[in-house]
């Protein structure tokens, strides 16, 4: 698969410089770099021309906007490549950016979106101090969805994105040409990137991996250091936005409708400026301004075969579990309740799957021949042992014992099948 990588551009002439050799460096060097610059009354433009001898392309245009530059950038650089990686001019990839992250568009399950973990880093390069108010929140923000930091303990992508834009940027976007033509950014100062991953989560196309991949500059000319208004308001007019342009999918799919109940139930307690109260009064605006015939209609247009969601009290499950002998829980302890419940029945799953694994390769160990020669040498005790308090501690340990074991090394050389395989593990 080709790949593009595409730099808006816009008076970053003091950062363009180290973006443009964060993509040079890459282990798995992008096939184009096309950087348009929009409109720069700094010295960006000279700073890019002096990496055109390495592949840079460059286009110069009157200042357009971000979003319009993006979208130019990906119509240009998409009709010949397959893979595009946006970047904007004040941020940095990590060199492994690409070779991790390309395998996901070729996986067993692919995706039209990859993105990563991402470390924020001040104007001069520097990581940002651990109590800054922009790295607590980062923090925070992974904090939410990210459990112990596996995958079986974690939110689903869009109820994450309901909680916060935890990915933050469209930095951090490597995506399927065709998805982002399909999916260009809208016009927004502060969230074309937050539009982008939420409707691309609720289809269940953003593969993130947790490495650290990016780093994401803040300085004093970042966009997001505005007074919260007009963040606000453009937070509210995205929703109503993707309320509009997603009633379609809503309607039509289970799977996506249900997505949706999720993110939307994860931004009722948003970190990421979405207020929940606001937007309901313009929910109530909206509905202020159809006759009652309209509304009437609204409802009874749900039809009963499509929205099975019909057929079943929402808040059932709340009532039919309650003990009688303390009050109904609220919304929110019920919701705390059911985050500790879904949290043991992930503890039971990962313990249950690292049972299986143990057993998997404990009768590996039990069928092979030059291991039970080691066994009646007294080389192999430390495969014997069961060491952790958890099955999933026990498994690492396994993993662990297997790897540092000589007399595994020694079977590997002398074509041991059962040694080989463990050693690839």
């Amino acid at each position: 698969m080709r790949l593009a990588v595409v730099i808006p551009c816009y008076n970053h002439a003091r950062y363009i410089g180290p973006a443009i050799e964060s993509v040079l460096g890459q282990t798995r060097p992008p096939e184009r770099l096309l950087i348009i610059d929009d409109g720069s009354r700094d010295d960006s433009v000279d700073v890019i021309r002096q990496y055109e001898g390495q592949g840079v392309e460059l286009i110069v245009q009157e200042n357009a906007g971000a979003h319009n530059t993006i979208n130019r950038a990906i119509q240009i650089a998409g009709a010949d490549c397959d893979l595009i990686s946006i970047l904007n001019s004040d941020d940095i990839y990590e060199p492994r950016r690409f070779e991790a992250l390309l395998p996901a568009f070729s996986a067993s399950q692919p995706r039209s979106v990859a993105c990563s973990g991402l470390r924020m880093i001040d104007s001069d390069g520097a990581p940002l101090g651990k109590d800054e108010p922009r790295a607590r929140w980062l923090r925070a923000a992974w904090s939410l969805g990210s459990g112990t930091g596996t995958p079986q303990s974690r939110l689903e992508t869009w109820e994450w994105l309901g909680a916060a834009n935890f990915l933050v940027t469209s930095s951090n976007i490597v995506a399927r040409a065709d998805y982002l033509k399909e999916n260009p950014f809208r016009p927004y100062r502060y969230n074309h990137d937050y539009f982008f991953f939420t409707g691309a989560a609720l289809r269940d196309e953003i593969h993130v991996e947790d490495e650290c991949l990016l780093q994401y500059r803040v300085h004093p000319h970042n966009n997001i250091n505005a007074a919260p208004a007009p963040l606000l308001k453009e937070m509210l007019r995205m929703h109503l936005d993707f309320y509009h342009d997603h009633a379609g999918e809503i309607g039509k799919s289970l799977f996506f409708r249900r997505r949706f109940y999720a993110y939307m139930s994860a931004a009722w307690s948003s970190i990421s400026s979405f207020h929940a109260g606001l937007f309901q009064f313009l929910l109530a605006k909206l509905a202020e301004g159809r006759s009652e015939e309209e509304l009437e209609h609204l409802v009874a247009s749900l039809d009963e075969e499509r929205f099975t969601e019909l057929h079943e009290y929402p808040n059932a499950a709340m009532v039919n579990h309650w003990n009688e002998r303390t009050p109904l829980l609220c919304a929110h302890e019920l919701a705390a309740r059911f985050q500790e419940t879904r949290e043991a029945k992930r503890t039971a799953e990962k313990d249950r799957r690292a049972l299986k694994e143990s057993l998997r390769l404990r009768q590996k160990l039990a069928s092979s021949r030059w291991l039970a020669l080691g066994q009646l040498l007294g080389q192999t005790k430390k495969l014997d042992r069961l060491a952790g308090k958890t099955p999933e501690d026990q498994l690492a340990s396994l993993h662990e014992a297997i790897r540092q074991s000589a007399w595994c090394r020694i079977g590997r050389a002398l074509g041991s099948k059962t040694s080989k395989e463990l050693g690839e593990l």
